[in-house]
């Protein structure tokens, strides 16, 4: 076979399996991007949330500050409340024993993770909370580069640990 005819049955060939490929690549890539949130507890018990129901939870707020200084008003539902909804209830006082040794990790739909210990979450250490968003401050959705789930650190000066695209969260034994 001639060079030229080998090129053009390669690229045939490449062509015919990217068109079958490239239907699952996106039906994989929407999934992940559905708007709804997975949380997992330690001991096995997990709750996924759509939007809709995070909507309907009573809304929650708080102060966060953007990389460049700007303050804004974040507004969603708290980790606290989820994990609470999930099984977990920090408010009612498990002791600094059953909480400081778990981690927090928070997962994106494009690998990006961010962890935190447990106490972070707990309202008897005194942090500010952790704020799972789905507007933006001026209540438009987030676009799709940071949306629909964006889990905001509040009261952290740089955003490292802010997860846009949120698809879980998960609480680990160490």
């Amino acid at each position: 076979m001639t060079q030229p005819a080998l090129l053009s049955r390669r690229r045939g060939l490449c062509a015919v399996l990217l068109a079958g490929a490239l239907p699952g690549l996106v039906r994989a890539q929407a999934a992940s991007m559905s708007a709804g949130l997975s949380v997992t507890l330690a001991d096995g018990r997990s709750r996924r949330f759509e939007l809709a129901e995070l909507q309907a939870l009573p809304p929650e707020s708080a102060p966060a500050r953007r990389r460049d200084g700007a303050p804004f008003q974040v507004k969603g539902v708290s980790v606290t409340t989820l994990l609470k909804l999930a099984g977990l209830d920090l408010s009612a006082n498990l002791g600094g024993g059953a909480v400081v040794g778990h981690a927090l990790v928070a997962r994106a739909a494009d690998g990006y993770r961010a962890v935190w210990g447990l106490a972070v979450a707990d309202p008897h250490f005194g942090h500010p909370p952790l704020i799972v968003s789905w507007s933006q401050p001026d209540g438009s959705p987030w676009t799709p580069k940071d949306g629909p789930l964006h889990l905001i650190t509040t009261g952290e000066s740089r955003p490292g640990r802010w997860v846009r695209q949120l698809v879980s969260l998960e609480v680990k034994a160490l």
